[in-house]
């Protein structure tokens, strides 16, 4: 059986955040701006849930401006999240921040705490950099209902994805540019071939139309497009009723 191409508790986790910032364009403006989007729909006392908590860097950003916020972060890497628990802990923002290691349904079984409405009562959700590494075989659509679900009708739902349509006239410029990409940022050639070979391997690639498509069928609606850069998208959504 041949590796993961994506070990986040492996070697690849070892490197994720030194590569993320290498490789995705806006990476560190991405969270700053999904914080702006859900500032101007959220309270100064909401409950966010947070799918694929990854490093941390997320949860901080929003943590340190909106202090009162209470943030439930999902991942299935234990690596990446004794990363976060750290970052978090350095940060001085842990109060109000529970990391949960697994899925969006393992927070059915979680204790969030008794002011908690149950586990599947959030109100607002981001899932970043996390879908693309699904199968479109249920697997995306799976993790969108799970999400959806955990939502009163109206909140907010910010998803930031690498996407793109392998048969669209623009998709070989755009990967190509991609790729140049990662050398203007730094990347030596060795690296990027072994980088090329893990897309090739573990990237489940779904247009925009498709991702369009698997959120209204998971029950959210007004999907707007706030951001793109290369083969990177930021939507924000409302949940349906």
């Amino acid at each position: 059986m041949s590796p993961e191409p994506f070990d986040f508790d492996g070697a690849y986790g070892d490197a994720y955040e030194r590569l993320a910032r290498t490789v995705i364009p806006g990476y560190l403006s991405s969270f700053r701006q999904a914080l702006a989007l859900l500032q101007g729909r959220l309270g100064p006392r909401a409950r966010l849930l947070v799918v694929g908590a990854g490093t941390g860097i997320e949860i901080v950003t929003f943590k340190r401006a909106e202090p009162g916020w209470r943030l439930t972060g999902v991942d299935l890497s234990a690596q990446m999240l004794d990363t976060a628990e750290h970052r978090v802990r350095e940060a001085g923002v842990e109060a109000g921040v529970t990391l949960i290691h697994g899925t969006v349904d393992d927070l059915d079984a979680a204790d969030l705490g008794a002011a908690d409405i149950g586990a599947a009562h959030f109100d607002a959700a981001t899932c970043f950099n996390v879908m693309h590494f699904l199968p479109d075989d249920g697997a995306k659509q799976a993790l969108l209902r799970g999400i959806a679900n955990r939502l009163p009708p109206g909140a907010p739902f910010v998803l930031f994805e690498l996407h793109g349509d392998r048969a669209a006239p623009d998709f070989d410029e755009l990967f190509a540019a991609w790729n140049r990409y990662w050398k203007i940022q730094g990347m030596g050639g060795p690296e990027r071939v072994e980088f090329r070979a893990r897309i090739d391997a573990g990237i489940h690639w779904a247009s925009e139309a498709r991702i369009r498509e698997l959120m209204a069928r998971a029950g959210f609606k007004d999907v707007r497009r706030y951001f793109r850069s290369l083969l990177y998208g930021g939507w924000i959504a409302r949940r349906a009723r």
